[in-house]
């Protein structure tokens, strides 16, 4: 069987490249909704794509309202869901190729999205091509769920599951091999900062801007100063310790750009990155702002946060390794003359809760100076080592590799946790580099072929009728 399984996914190399190239080339950033695209329209071409290219491969496919679809095989009263979205966090900056060109080099696709999630996605449509060309008996349905805006908020889902229903067991090839058996909670906190507005003289804030998306280490940053000279400001700056190369300053009509450029990183590993909001703020906490508000949110955010991503001095560090400890991410900010805005992710361990973080953060804020409100909160998910379910993935992936490793954690958060019982499942294999969420992201072309065999075997390990009975 996994000589006929390599077989088949070889034949098919070149079929899945093409359908990968056409998904990434759409860029499905969410953008506002309308009547028709609840999440914007580049979202639903990915989506219409996918069920285009599903459906000339001879599968049943449904779309429920254009916020989510399946395509399905086999038969019975269980179903066997493969978790998969086709939305994307945006781009960034400074890619060696463009992000959505979908060009290979080095038996590489690169663009957004190719490993996050429609590189997997492809391989988990190939996977039911291969079990259905092969003619395996089946006794549960086996779904691939394809969702929308696993990015911002899984809400897509949540209406699929209103319409259909809930798998009995569900994997997502949306992290990392071998099998995944607990993700970190997820937590988006909103802190605000109400300002005195402008002050009639002195060095003013006119703008402070930085971050697409929470779940992402912001790879940029930028503020606009008034009231102030280009001398005053090398002045100043000569006594602040910082990364000179980093920083670009520009003259506008009578305001100063200061231009932070750090490095992106998925917010759930914000250790990969360099925090450009961050970095920035810690500059300008050292700067003699003439708005006392703004003054004090500076340095309460330069002594709380900083440049820690472990919520240490903040009061939410939590030493709880299961699955790893907690991170702390600034992922947005937004400030002008009367008020500051950022968005915080935070990824906290399983024995953990989202109370007990917010209430370790009340004890370190000024609560006269800083609003504090949850945007977000997605339980921890966690399924024993020992599980049967598990044990069948697990095997299914040690056939093709030979590594004898065990179930794994992460901080990451996939559509496993909004299923009764549901785990991640590859694509990313043990010692390779995480690049979802960064600049030049990619899937290895041969990584795509041999993750489609390993869900074609998991398939027929978990939903054939020999291997049921």
């Amino acid at each position: 069987m996994k000589k006929e399984i390599l077989k088949r996914a070889e034949a098919l190399r070149e079929n899945m490249i093409l359908s990968t190239q056409e998904l990434v080339k759409i860029p499905s950033v969410k953008q506002e909704a309308t009547a028709e695209y609840p999440y914007g329209e580049p979202v639903y071409q990915a989506l219409a794509k996918a069920l285009e290219i599903s459906t000339a491969m001879g599968f049943k496919t449904k779309n429920i309202d254009n916020q989510a679809a399946h395509v399905e095989i086999g038969a019975g009263e269980e179903v066997l869901a493969l978790l998969c979205h086709l939305d994307v966090v945006p781009e960034g900056s400074d890619w060696t190729y463009p992000p959505y060109a979908a060009e290979i080099h080095a038996d590489k696709i690169y663009g957004r999205g190719t490993i996050d999630d429609k590189g997997p996605t492809v391989a988990a449509l190939y996977a039911l091509k291969i079990v259905d060309d092969l003619g395996i008996e089946l006794n549960k349905r086996v779904r691939l769920i394809l969702g929308t805006n696993e990015e911002t908020g899984m809400a897509s889902l949540d209406h699929y599951f209103k319409k259909e229903k809930m798998p009995d067991l569900a994997f997502s090839p949306d992290a990392t091999f071998p099998a995944i058996h607990a993700e970190k909670g997820i937590l988006d906190l909103k802190f605000k900062v109400e300002l005195d507005g402008a002050p009639k003289e002195g060095l003013k804030l006119e703008k402070l801007a930085g971050g697409n998306a929470t779940n992402m280490v912001p790879d940029s940053a930028e503020a606009v100063l008034s009231g102030i000279t280009r001398d005053e400001l090398d002045e100043l700056l000569a006594g602040v310790d910082y990364q000179k190369e980093d920083l670009t300053i520009k003259a506008e009509n009578n305001n100063f750009k200061l231009l932070y450029q750090g490095i992106s990183a998925h917010g759930s590993m914000p250790e990969n990155g360099k925090n450009a909001i961050s970095y920035l703020i810690n500059i300008l906490a050292e700067l003699p702002f003439a708005n006392h508000k703004l003054k004090k949110f500076l340095e309460f955010y330069q002594s709380k946060i900083g440049l820690e991503y472990d919520g240490q001095s903040i009061g939410c560090k939590d030493q709880d390794e299961i699955p790893t400890k907690l991170t702390f991410n600034t992922g947005i900010i937004k400030a002008e003359q009367k008020e500051v805005v950022f968005l915080v992710n935070i990824r906290y361990p399983v024995k953990s809760s989202a109370q007990k973080v917010i209430a370790d953060i009340k004890t370190e804020i000024d609560n006269d100076l800083i609003e504090l409100e949850t945007i977000k909160n997605a339980k921890p998910l966690y399924i024993p080592k020992d599980d049967p379910f598990i044990q069948k993935l697990m095997n299914a992936y040690q056939e093709f590799t030979n590594d004898l490793s065990q179930p794994v954690a992460i901080g990451g958060g996939t559509y496993a946790r909004k299923v009764e019982k549901g785990v991640a499942f590859g694509p990313l294999f043990p010692g390779q580099a995480e690049l979802a969420h960064q600049k030049d992201e990619f899937i290895a072309i041969s990584d795509l072929v041999k993750s489609t065999a390993i869900y074609a075997k998991a398939i027929i390990d978990i939903a054939g009728v020999k291997n049921n009975a």
